[in-house]
């Protein structure tokens, strides 16, 4: 398997944890290191391993379910340290109903021995032009 398919597979793997709901296998994902950096959509930067795992804790409490619709748009490998540009189509069941949302993250990875670890996600939501208003060139 090539770096970047091993890159690609490190983060289906990511998501799968994030679709699990389960914060024991988004751990398994994360670098163990306090430099690792997280961006959820609408919240402030969290940096280190404490307050990134409070997040997602916080976050698979207040859901019944989250499915994503996945597309790579970018996957680069440079040496030890790759990143993945996805578009996420994303429907999350809570306490509030069924939401729909359409977002763009980033997703980056550091080799550490043999396998790829997480060590920045961003995610930010995708804006649409009001039904009536053309896209911006």
């Amino acid at each position: 398997m090539s770096d970047r398919d091993e890159l690609i597979e490190a983060n289906r793997t990511f998501y799968r944890a994030f679709e699990s709901l389960d914060a024991e296998q988004m751990e398994s994902v994360w670098l163990k290191d306090p430099q690792i950096i997280c961006i959820h959509p609408g919240w402030p930067e969290l940096a280190g391993w404490g307050p990134i795992m409070r997040s997602w804790e916080r976050i698979f409490e207040n859901v019944f379910e989250m499915k994503f619709d996945l597309r790579v748009v970018e996957a680069r490998v440079n040496a030890d340290l790759g990143f993945v540009l996805v578009e996420e189509n994303l429907t999350q069941r809570g306490y509030e109903g069924v939401v729909k949302a359409k977002l763009l993250s980033t997703n980056v990875f550091a080799r550490a021995g043999t396998r790829w670890w997480l060590v920045l996600h961003h995610g930010s939501p995708v804006m649409a032009p009001p039904a009536d208003e053309p896209p911006l060139q």
